[in-house]
């Protein structure tokens, strides 16, 4: 992850749709080659700047949950790579895990305070489907910006992108202290 980012660009709409197909291959890889459930974790960032420094800094620190609570609950990662693109930082593993307890992991790290708000942890069953929150009694994640569902304001638009942006910002300056 040492490369060097143009933190300037401007991702494209098809750049998500490359980058989204190829999370997806990836996720099936990962499946294929290990049989185990996979977690992906990204940062949910709206707006065309995906990449940062305070950016890198939140995915790290994801990263770092995400290893504490695995190791935590004796959950053993069989295998796990970090890509990073103008789209955004995004780290696999596989996990030698039932699914949904895993999902119930990563759901306790996304809720557990502003920070996690800002983490997407998908986790993917053997079959290829993610697992929901709503499969074991989770509610739907909340807005940043306010306490509908965020599918809700996200599909509405209920938010400026702008004002999104500077929030996530100021979440991750308060969570560096």
């Amino acid at each position: 992850m040492e490369r060097k980012l143009d933190f300037t660009h401007e991702v494209t709409v098809p750049e998500m749709l490359a980058a989204r197909d190829h999370r997806v291959e990836q996720q099936r890889d990962f499946i294929a080659r290990f049989h185990h459930p996979v977690i992906c974790f990204m940062l949910n960032i709206p707006g065309p700047h995906k990449v940062g420094e305070d950016f890198y800094w939140a995915f790290e620190t994801g990263l770092q949950r995400i290893g504490h609570s695995l190791d935590q609950n004796g959950i053993r990662i069989e295998a796990e790579e970090k890509d990073v693109e103008v789209t955004g930082y995004v780290y696999y593993a596989s996990v030698d895990a039932e699914a949904i307890r895993v999902k119930e992991l990563m759901c306790l790290i996304e809720d557990a305070d502003r920070l996690g708000r800002i983490f997407d942890i998908d986790v993917i069953q053997k079959d290829g489907q993610k697992v929901s929150r709503e499969e074991f009694g989770m509610p739907p994640r909340k807005c940043l910006m306010c306490e509908e569902e965020a599918h809700l304001c996200a599909r509405n638009r209920t938010h400026a992108v702008p004002e999104m942006v500077a929030e996530i910002h100021r979440i991750i300056e308060q969570a560096r202290g």
